[in-house]
């Protein structure tokens, strides 16, 4: 998922968040998945992607992710990790106040600034840690 760096903010500067299922994030970013995602929602919901100029992303229609109609995600407990990562982004470097200590690993984790969830739900350092443990960290950058 790409966005704009200024919408960005180092994650200490929030102290909660939730998914308010508000579909934001569903009406403006393209969705890559991995190739195992791609297996498992190819057997489940058949061709669903489109190729992009680097990866392999879930189509749109109308200009929002195939899979949010009259105002849910229909496969949100299925989503791809893109999606659940959102609005956090991970970074391999960055200013001190978006370090993040995860089992040994430095990495850098910035929120878009618009998102609605913010405010509400758990804790920030919580949800980034149950992300964390959902993804490789090989690859640290979103």
């Amino acid at each position: 998922m790409v966005l704009i760096t200024e919408e960005l903010v180092p994650w200490r500067k929030v102290e909660r968040w939730v998914c308010v299922r508000c579909g934001q994030c569903c009406n403006t970013l393209d969705v890559p998945v991995t190739f195992e995602e791609e297996d498992r929602l190819r057997r489940k919901y058949g061709n669903v992607f489109k190729r992009g100029k680097i990866g392999l992303y879930l189509k749109k229609k109308n200009g929002r992710c195939i899979f949010f109609k009259n105002g849910v995600c229909k496969i949100y407990d299925d989503r791809p990790i893109a999606c659940r990562k959102y609005p956090f982004y991970f970074r391999s470097s960055g200013e001190d106040s978006a370090l993040f200590e995860y089992n040994g690993l430095k990495i850098y984790v910035y929120v878009d600034k618009n998102c609605k969830g913010f405010g509400k739900g758990r804790s920030v350092e919580e949800v980034i840690k149950d992300i964390l443990s959902q993804i490789k960290l090989t690859s640290t950058s979103s």
